[in-house]
């Protein structure tokens, strides 16, 4: 687990890194901002599809190879965008980055490998943490690199400094990590039939409560999709910040986010289960959307978006956790490659919409996620009233 932690660290901040000037550097390019919201999306395109792929050749081959293939295609993938001058070099960019995706849904097929189920979101909640930490340093970095203002934006540094994070995180990989896939599972996986994307989707309706965990991870990633990619452009309408700004937003959001997975999430699981404790992360997600809108001041936005981070990946954790407890060894990859497959969908339909519903009205996107959360609130409580959701100490004090 630590040798998986310093890799997902070493991973998101590479991906964090460029997360404060993308917008800025498409908007000086001349990318409106629906057009340059669609590029920012791309790689949830790519990852959409190549997401469940990933997911099952880990179950194949293992997570070590799928790890080293990923991160490989993510420092190419940064290259190439060391080297864009144009909207549409970038976007060419992050399609590669997107396909290349698979690090994410393996590391937690990987957590699951590594971890009995009751202590499966305490897990997750590592792996949290080092996403939270990865979001701290990244755009830390990014935010130092890509700029003091919105007209001095650059993403070449940024890149090149994503890419020296790829090495570091394969290197890590190549040589600490130890496969967590055992080989007669591999064996046993690879006399199996391959399943399409489809397959697998089919393989998971015979369980609808999965269905119903898709289907929140869909509205949530919506959400996400919704605010993240226009953030830059309200905080710079707003108060004119620019890429050392949104490093700072950034690196407090993700220190808050690193400190409760690091620290509250498996006494919270341990507490109050996860099934509710995605009822909090919800209800997180939705104050802090709420704060972003009516704030009269420019540090609400920030509170706002602490709540909201947390929210999310408190979210992430605990459907993570819940989805998995309902995989066995033999298909866990297949389980998390199509939950990774369903944020990064949502994540893909979002920027399409948030360009258009920004320039009618700055604050409407996040108005449409407060929709989304909330019926994927009321629609969980209804959900757990009336359906038998067992939370990993219920199914260990069954064994």
């Amino acid at each position: 687990m630590p040798v998986l932690f310093g890799i997902i660290l070493l991973d998101i901040a590479g991906f964090g890194i460029l997360l404060p000037s993308i917008m800025y550097v498409l908007h000086n390019m001349g990318a409106a901002p629906g057009y340059a919201t669609i590029i920012v999306a791309t790689y949830s395109i790519g990852q959409f599809i190549a997401g469940p792929m990933w997911g099952r050749l880990s179950d194949r081959i293992g997570r070590k190879p799928v790890l080293m293939i990923s991160m490989a295609g993510a420092f190419s993938a940064y290259v190439l965008m060391a080297l864009a001058n144009t909207p549409e070099m970038i976007l060419f960019s992050r399609i590669v980055a997107g396909l290349m995706a698979g690090n994410i849904a393996t590391a937690y097929a990987a957590v699951a490998d590594l971890t009995p189920p009751e202590k499966r979101a305490k897990g997750m909640g590592v792996l949290g943490a080092a996403f939270g930490l990865g979001f701290v340093v990244g755009p830390a970095i990014g935010g130092f690199l890509g700029g003091d203002t919105p007209e001095t934006a650059n993403i070449y540094y940024p890149a090149v400094a994503s890419a020296f994070m790829s090495i570091l995180a394969f290197s890590a990989t190549l040589f600490f990590f130890r496969e967590s896939l055992p080989v007669e599972i591999r064996d046993e996986l690879k006399a199996q039939p391959k399943q399409s994307r489809f397959a697998a989707v089919r393989h998971l309706a015979k369980r609808p409560i999965l269905i119903r965990f898709c289907a929140f991870i869909l509205m949530v990633a919506i959400t996400s999709a919704l605010m993240e990619p226009v953030l830059p452009l309200l905080v710079g309408n707003r108060y004119d910040w620019g890429p050392l700004h949104m490093g700072y937003i950034f690196t407090a959001v993700g220190l808050t986010i690193a400190a409760v997975q690091g620290g509250l999430v498996g006494k919270l699981a341990a507490s109050i289960g996860e099934k509710r404790m995605v009822q909090l992360a919800l209800a997180m997600v939705l104050t802090g959307l709420g704060i972003i809108i009516v704030t009269p001041i420019s540090y609400g936005v920030v509170l706002g978006l602490m709540l909201t981070g947390v929210g999310q990946t408190l979210f992430t954790t605990a459907i993570g956790a819940l989805a998995s407890q309902r995989a066995g060894p033999t298909e866990r990859g297949l389980v998390m490659g199509v939950v990774q497959s369903m944020q990064s969908f949502g994540r893909s339909i979002g920027p399409l919409a948030t360009g258009t519903l920004f320039v009618y009205w700055e604050e409407l996107p996040y108005l449409v996620g407060m929709v989304l959360i909330t019926v994927a609130l009321v629609w969980v409580t209804m959900l757990i009233r009336t359906t038998v959701i067992a939370d990993a100490t219920t199914i260990t004090a069954k064994k």
